[in-house]
């Protein structure tokens, strides 16, 4: 876990008379409290396994929510030929990629198991393509192929036991020009995060580009806040409010969860899909980079451990 996440529990444990340890060089976290003990090992124990399985799994998510008819990005699984050669002949991948690529001309290529944007990649050529799949099952025994959905907003709803605790919205990382400055200087002024998620999505831009006055150049074509992306607290008034917390809800119940982050999109043409669900709650960023992040994060955090000793 993130020093933020481990520092709000320490604080969250001593306002709720729990005694905390841990264990394990730092993977397990185990929490006592009325005769009773709980484990954190990188996620909150509280939803069932098949739910956090089907979570972590982001086909075994699409398919669960596409059979309850919920709006769900589409994913196509692709196994890896030498790992799981049962289910995969090397030349049947090249098929099923160049199928997919000759009906979208566009797609997005990511670890089926992955998480905070990390080995995702949008490719617009056959190539480009081939050359991310192979990169990806260097390390991954399967991967998903979606289509490139025209994004125009993401967001993150906090969900706990059918009830919807916090909504967000991400605006992906961007600079606006001032008729001088290119765009290396420009981004360096945000303080975007030193990862390897961010210098790969840079090396697609024309760093050495000076935008025109008020010209707004975006740094990525993602949303993840590892990315440098920011993030927005939205409410009521936010006109897709309802309807963002209606799908997250619906969702979650979907999968069976109690405990999840879920990221749903809107499209250029305001349709709602969600994208993944998470049941590992992370906002260790989140807690930084929004207004009163650290608090939110904490009152979210304190709902889920009282639920846990419930």
């Amino acid at each position: 876990m993130k020093k933020e996440t481990i520092e709000l529990l320490q604080e969250l444990c001593q306002e709720m008379n729990i005694k905390m340890e841990i264990l394990s060089y730092g993977w397990i976290y185990k929490l006592s409290k009325d005769n009773k003990t709980r484990y954190i090992i990188g996620k909150f124990d509280i939803n069932k396994i098949a739910s956090s399985e089907i979570a972590s799994d982001k086909y075994a998510t699409y398919e669960v929510l596409k059979s309850q008819n919920i709006p769900v990005v589409k994913h196509t699984m692709v196994f890896n030929p030498i790992q799981r050669k049962e289910y995969a002949k090397k030349e049947e991948v090249c098929d099923i990629v160049f199928k997919e690529f000759n009906k979208e001309r566009k797609i997005v290529i990511k670890p089926n198991y992955g998480f905070e944007g990390k080995g995702v990649f949008c490719c617009k050529t056959i190539s480009e393509a081939k050359k991310a799949v192979e990169i990806l099952f260097n390390k991954n025994s399967s991967i998903s192929i979606c289509p490139f959905y025209d994004i125009k907003k993401e967001y993150r709803a906090f969900y706990l036991n059918g009830e919807i605790l916090l909504i967000y919205e991400k605006e992906k990382p961007f600079v606006v020009g001032n008729g001088k400055d290119n765009i290396l200087t420009l981004a360096r002024k945000l303080n975007l995060p030193d990862n390897d998620v961010v210098k790969n999505n840079l090396k697609s831009i024309d760093m050495k580009y000076i935008p025109k006055e008020n010209e707004k150049v975006e740094l990525s074509w993602k949303h993840n806040l590892h990315g440098g992306a920011t993030a927005k607290v939205i409410d009521e008034e936010n006109i897709k409010y309802n309807e963002i917390r209606n799908l997250a809800i619906k969702s979650g119940k979907a999968l069976d969860m109690t405990f999840a982050t879920i990221d749903i999109i809107k499209t250029k043409n305001s349709k709602l899909y969600v994208l993944e669900i998470n049941s590992g709650v992370a906002a260790s960023i989140f807690s930084r980079v929004v207004e009163h992040g650290k608090e939110l994060t904490k009152e979210i955090y304190k709902k889920a451990l009282i639920e846990i000793f419930n």
